[in-house]
């Protein structure tokens, strides 16, 4: 029941937070609007999962004062990426705490049991391999591609059409994220549909410098990338299998 309810709070808190009042939209007057009706909202959750009116009242004001603190912030922090997803968990974690509190003794046992013999190491396995595929895999192409980076850019001097800022990392993360997903997922032939669509995207760019030290370049990268992607995956499967 913890965990239906808590999934239930954090799927009202979506409706409020992106649908109905989204923060790109939201104005300093409804600094008290969003709280009052997400916290009637969260009220009626916890009296509908059948929680004693007092527990429900007292954990509805808490998490009301807790959403006043995080609509101020968010007001002044509207376009920066990282502090909303610290936000998001924040509030995940707030709100699987108070299901956890108004919960009754049987539940807590309950939740505490499947907690404890949850596949912790599997886990920790899959998020070892993201880990491992972002900075480090990154940083290693990066170095292992120096070399011909400097004797590309000794060639061509400056690219006749500039890139958008960290977009070829960003590239790379979510490439080498795809190929862990599909690699975890035990599905390779998707690690292939992944590089294929790069390859469609990136043709234009290859035909239009229409150079072969260029070409090579980015066959180097792509590759290198999917090396990296595939052994974190598994790196992941094998600690997964222990």
């Amino acid at each position: 029941m913890i965990l239906t309810l808590a999934i239930t709070l954090v799927a009202v808190y979506v409706i409020f937070e992106f649908y109905l009042f989204p923060i790109e939209k939201r104005f300093a007057k409804q600094l008290l609007t969003l709280p009052i009706l997400l916290s009637a909202a969260w009220l009626i959750v916890f009296i509908f999962f059948a929680i004693p009116l007092i527990p429900a009242l007292a954990a509805t004001f808490v998490l009301a004062g807790f959403s006043v603190g995080m609509n101020m912030y968010s007001l002044r922090n509207k376009d920066n990426l990282r502090l909303l997803f610290a936000k998001q968990g924040i509030v995940i974690i707030a709100l699987t705490a108070a299901s956890y509190v108004v919960a009754n003794a049987n539940e807590k046992t309950l939740a505490e049991q499947a907690f404890f013999n949850a596949d912790w190491w599997n886990l920790f396995s899959w998020v070892l391999a993201f880990l491992l595929a972002m900075k480090p895999s990154s940083l290693a192409i990066s170095l292992l591609l120096k070399n011909w980076t400097d004797e590309l850019f000794r060639t061509d001097g400056v690219p006749k059409q500039k890139p958008l800022k960290d977009a070829g990392a960003f590239i790379g993360y979510f490439e080498r994220a795809l190929i862990v997903i599909f690699v975890l997922w035990g599905q390779l032939p998707g690690v292939a549909l992944v590089l294929a669509a790069k390859s469609v995207f990136r043709f234009g760019d290859l035909k239009d410098h229409g150079s072969r030290m260029y070409t090579e370049y980015v066959l180097l990268g792509t590759f290198a990338s999917a090396l990296f992607g595939i052994g974190s995956g598994l790196i992941g499967v094998y600690l997964s299998a222990m």
